[in-house]
């Protein structure tokens, strides 16, 4: 168990780099094609599944540190009594006989192998070991008792036509099954919101998605002690309701989709089992979805050319690892007496070289000073220092050329808004998304939030409350959080249109949770932000 234990931790190592790098990517892919993200996270998938994995020289990702006993058990692992570098992976045999137990530290050039006290080695491993198998019993009971919940609770579903099955214990539509999966539909929804839930789960089948989802907790719960898997896995959830979103309302209007986008806030204000293995309509993300669905756009050909580059891109660079890759291997004294010649001429030869090492370490530290001289020069360059002076802050403000920004006190506190979404209406300069910046106690500005309106006839605002945020069917008023020191919102009204006309309003309310408003507080709200917010006015450098 503790060899399964310790290639379970390189793998989950690899996979972190990769994690990291489709979190970058989905900020930078935010106008392509969701299911690009979902192709994304496969790839962290293989990573934390495939022990082995080829070699390449274009790879990024950085050496790998491997453990092998070749000969015998862990807890027979013995020390190399000295610490040496080592390079070249086909020849790296360490063998020692001294106390038991072996680490690896990767360097730029090979490994650092040190030892320390095999009893604890062992130990360690040992503990190790036992925690994650506890730890994967616990997710897999909680998975089976999730999944036996939820077939007790439609065991009295009545089935409706094909695949669809309808119980009153249902609240929020969903799939259940792998290989014969059904819908099931709550009987109380109302008959308008049908075609579009019912277009939602079937996006879900045609996609595999009711495989996938299990087979992403499957992987969580193998890997459960990595937080960076916890990260991949939610985000994964979002990325794929977000991705059948697209899929279900390509070819929708845009009434369709605001028809679409009530279904959905009406099913997520429902209140339902969370399990791990259905697939529910209005599930995650509701606020994110809404808007996506409602200013969802066909992408154009470049930007599906750019995803697929990236993701050949990423697949290339990152599901491989570096052909220079340094391998500890670790063996045990009653291994391969045998070999003792050939290890013995690996050490010389690896002693040998080591100055070599050193002479190159310097040479990259000489190419690394005179990289990072041209690094500053270019900052220097693309950089504006904007001077700012009043009464509660005097300093400079570092921003981007092509930028507007504005400054101003709320309770006390020096804000500045740094915008390159900003416009021109008249003599006026205003904006319509923003970053909102605070500064700190050695007088440097640091980012506490963002704003973004619905367009150019919606510029941010300020009033004594906040700032305000609008677009044609919300308004939003945000605040400086007391106690995080963040800008939060404060309040929220928004506007819902059904196919028929029929308009539902819904508010954040004091726990901020969404609740359904009317139409006069919805009025009301608005007639606020007309007789006191005012658009703020930006300048540029």
């Amino acid at each position: 168990m503790i060899r399964i234990f310790v290639t379970l931790l390189t793998m989950s190592i690899g996979a972190s780099w990769l994690i990291l790098i489709v979190l970058f990517l989905r900020l930078l892919l935010r106008q392509a094609p969701k299911w690009v993200n979902c192709v994304l996270w496969g790839f962290a998938a293989l990573r934390l599944v495939c022990p082995y994995v080829p070699e390449s020289r274009f790879s990024l990702m950085p050496g790998v540190f491997r453990m092998q006993n070749r000969y015998g058990s862990a807890a027979d692992l013995t020390l190399a009594q000295t610490p040496v570098i080592v390079g070249n992976p086909t020849q790296n045999v360490i063998e020692g006989a001294g106390a038991a137990g072996l680490t690896g530290i990767p360097t730029g050039a090979g490994t650092v192998a040190t030892g320390f006290g095999g009893e604890l080695f062992q130990q360690i491993l040992s503990v190790g070991s036992i925690l994650w198998l506890i730890g994967v019993l616990v997710m897999l009971g909680y998975a089976v008792y999730s999944y036996l919940r939820v077939r007790r609770q439609v065991s009295e579903a009545i089935w409706l036509r094909d695949n669809l099955w309808i119980c009153d214990q249902v609240k929020s539509p969903f799939i259940l099954g792998l290989f014969r999966p059904k819908i099931y539909l709550s009987s109380g929804m109302e008959e308008a919101q049908l075609p579009y839930v019912i277009a939602h789960e079937q996006a879900h089948l045609r996609r595999g998605d009711q495989w996938w989802k299990p087979l992403g907790f499957v992987l969580l719960m193998i890997h459960w002690y990595n937080p960076f898997v916890w990260v991949a896995y939610i985000l994964f959830c979002r990325d794929l309701e977000l991705a059948c979103d697209e899929s279900a309302v390509r070819d929708l209007t845009l009434e369709e989709r605001k028809s679409y986008s009530y279904a959905l806030l009406s099913c997520s204000m429902q209140r339902r089992l969370v399990t791990v293995c259905p697939l529910a309509f209005g599930e995650v993300g509701v606020k994110k979805r809404v808007k996506e669905i409602l200013n969802y756009k066909k992408p154009s050909f470049w930007i599906l050319l750019a995803a697929v580059v990236v993701c050949v891109i990423v697949a290339v660079c990152f599901l491989t690892n570096p052909k220079e890759e340094t391998t500890v291997i670790l063996t045990n004294e009653a291994g391969n007496s045998g070999a003792d010649a050939a290890t013995n001429a690996a050490l010389e030869q690896a002693a040998a070289k080591q100055e070599e090492v050193e002479q190159l370490k310097e040479s990259l530290a000489a190419q690394q000073e005179s990289l990072a001289a041209g690094l500053d020069a270019a900052k220097q360059e693309n950089t504006a220092w904007i001077y700012q002076e009043d009464s509660s802050y005097s300093g400079f403000f570092a921003a981007k050329g092509y930028v507007a920004y504005a400054q101003m006190e709320m309770d006390g506190i020096s804000i500045f808004l740094v915008s390159d979404g900003f416009y021109q209406d008249g003599d006026h300069t205003y904006a319509i998304s923003c970053d909102v910046y605070c500064v700190g106690e050695d007088a440097a500005p640091f980012q506490i939030g963002s704003l973004e309106s619905g367009g150019t006839a919606y510029p941010l605002a300020i009033g004594a409350d906040g700032f305000y945020v609008t677009s044609g069917h919300s308004i939003e008023v945000y605040v400086i959080d007391a106690a995080s020191g963040k800008l939060g919102l404060a309040r929220s009204n928004t506007e819902v249109y059904d196919e028929n006309g029929n308009a539902t309003y819904y508010r954040l309310d004091d726990q901020g949770q969404t609740v359904e408003s009317t139409e006069e507080e919805y009025i009301k709200e608005w007639d606020r932000y007309s007789k006191e917010a005012s658009p703020i006015e930006f300048v540029t450098k």
